[in-house]
C-alpha cells in the first residue's frame, strides 16, 4: 500500500494530517507509476533550462568552461528574482557573449541581486571550489555524481541534502549530457532539490524519497517530471513530440493542479 506518514512537522514546521499526506502520496504514486526513467531522461531535454544550456554550449565551444559556468550558476541559484526557467535563459544569453567565470559578479548584480551581499560572498567560495577543477576531474564527476555532491558538501561546508547542492548536481548532469560526456544516472540516495514549487506538494524529503523508490525513478530525475509539469504552459506541452509522453504529462498536470488548489 505504500509508506504511511504521521503528523510530525515537515521541514518548515508545517503539519500534514496522516490522511492528507497519505492521500497525496497515493495519488502521486498512481500517476507517476506510469512514467519510466527513460521518460524522465527524455523530458530533461525539453526542460527550458536544458535547452538554454544547449544554446550556451553551442556558442562557447569550450566544454571545460561550459561545465564550470553551469556549476557556479547552479550553486548561486537561490532567492531568484524570476522564474527558474527565465533565469537560466538569461544566464545562457549573458555568458554566450564571450564572458568567462570573471563575469559572475556583473551577472549577479544585474540578474540575481536579491540578498546581493550574501551572494557575492558565496560567489568567492564557489569560485574557489570550482575554478581549479581539471578537465579530468570534471569528466569524473559526470560519471560520479555522488563524488561531486561529496566534494561540494565538503568544500562549501553544507549538508549533502542542501537544495543548492543537489540542484547543482542536477544541472551539472544536464551539462555533461549536452557536452557529450559519459553521464551517470543519479542514485536513489541523492535527495530531490526541494524548492518552493515542490513544497506546494510536500515539504518532506522522506515523502519524495519514498515516492521515488515506489515508482522506480531516482529523486533527482523524478524532479524533472514533477517540476517541469508544474511550471509548464500550453507551449511547453505542445513542444513534447512524443505523443504518449505528452498525454501522460497532461494527466499528471491535472493531478498536480488538484493537489495544489
Amino acid at each position: 500500500m505504500g509508506e504511511k506518514y504521521d503528523n510530525r512537522p515537515s521541514g518548515n514546521g508545517e503539519v500534514f494530517t496522516p490522511r492528507d499526506k497519505q492521500s497525496t502520496f497515493l495519488r502521486l504514486r498512481e500517476i507517476l507509476s506510469q512514467f519510466t526513467l527513460e521518460d524522465a531522461l527524455k523530458l530533461e531535454t525539453y526542460d527550458r533550462q536544458y535547452r538554454a544550456l544547449e544554446k550556451l554550449f553551442n556558442s562557447l565551444g569550450n566544454g571545460e568552461l561550459f561545465l564550470k559556468l553551469v556549476l557556479v550558476n547552479a550553486l548561486l541559484s537561490y532567492q531568484l528574482p524570476m522564474k527558474g526557467e527565465d533565469y537560466w535563459e538569461t544566464f545562457a544569453e549573458f555568458f554566450s557573449k564571450g564572458k568567462d567565470l570573471t563575469g559572475f559578479e556583473e551577472f549577479l548584480k544585474l540578474y540575481n541581486n536579491r540578498f546581493l551581499s550574501g551572494k557575492l560572498k558565496r560567489l568567492k567560495k564557489v569560485l574557489k571550489s570550482v575554478e581549479g577543477l581539471s578537465p579530468e576531474k570534471l569528466d569524473h564527476f559526470c560519471k560520479n555524481p555522488e563524488g561531486l555532491l561529496k566534494y561540494l558538501s565538503e568544500s562549501l561546508k553544507q549538508p549533502p541534502n542542501a537544495k543548492t547542492l543537489v540542484f547543482a548536481v542536477k544541472m551539472f548532469l544536464y551539462a555533461c549530457r549536452i557536452a557529450g560526456k559519459e553521464t551517470a544516472v543519479a542514485p536513489f540516495e541523492m535527495e530531490i532539490p526541494l524548492d518552493v514549487r515542490l513544497k506546494r506538494i510536500a515539504d518532506d524529503y522522506k515523502f519524495w524519497k519514498s515516492l521515488a523508490r515506489e515508482v522506480g525513478i531516482p529523486p533527482l530525475h523524478l524532479d524533472v517530471i514533477v517540476w517541469t509539469t508544474m511550471g509548464g504552459n500550453k507551449k511547453f506541452f505542445q513542444s513534447i513530440e512524443d505523443k504518449e509522453l505528452r498525454e501522460k504529462l497532461l494527466r499528471l498536470k491535472k493531478v498536480l493542479s488538484d493537489l495544489t488548489r
